[in-house]
């Protein structure tokens, strides 16, 4: 049976509403709350990655719409990705404690999005072999 929050048509196939391929990756990431009087930097994982966003681990529950400034470490990147993002949605995991944030990228350089480009296309080549 097909998850519910995917579009199915009438020969059951599922559509996925994301604009973007996304792949799972752990990355360090570092965050922050620009909208905070002391902006006080956390560090997490991604869970999953691509051009339009990110979903990663906080210890705080953020609001949709919030802005956080973020800076994560791609393989190969000769520099950090540094971000903005706004929260486009943040799920409780444990109780008070660990937070699946999902944001969006608000703006992000060509070679950012060239450098998860290439972590992606990697991927896909590697679920693709044998």
């Amino acid at each position: 049976m097909a998850e519910e929050s995917k579009p199915v048509n009438d020969n059951n196939i599922i559509f996925e509403r994301r604009k973007f391929v996304r792949i799972d990756g752990t990355f360090v990431i570092s965050y922050s709350d620009v909208t905070g009087q002391e902006p006080k930097i956390d560090l997490s994982q991604t869970k999953n990655i691509s051009v339009g966003g990110i979903l990663f681990t906080t210890g705080k529950q953020y609001d949709p719409g919030a802005t956080l400034k973020i800076k994560l470490r791609l393989p190969d990147a000769p520099d950090y990705l540094s971000a903005k993002v706004r929260v486009i949605s943040c799920k409780e995991k444990l109780k008070g404690i660990l937070y699946d944030t999902r944001v969006k990228f608000t703006g992000i350089r060509e070679e950012d999005k060239d450098a998860i480009n290439k972590i992606i296309e990697y991927n896909a080549k590697g679920k693709n072999t044998g």
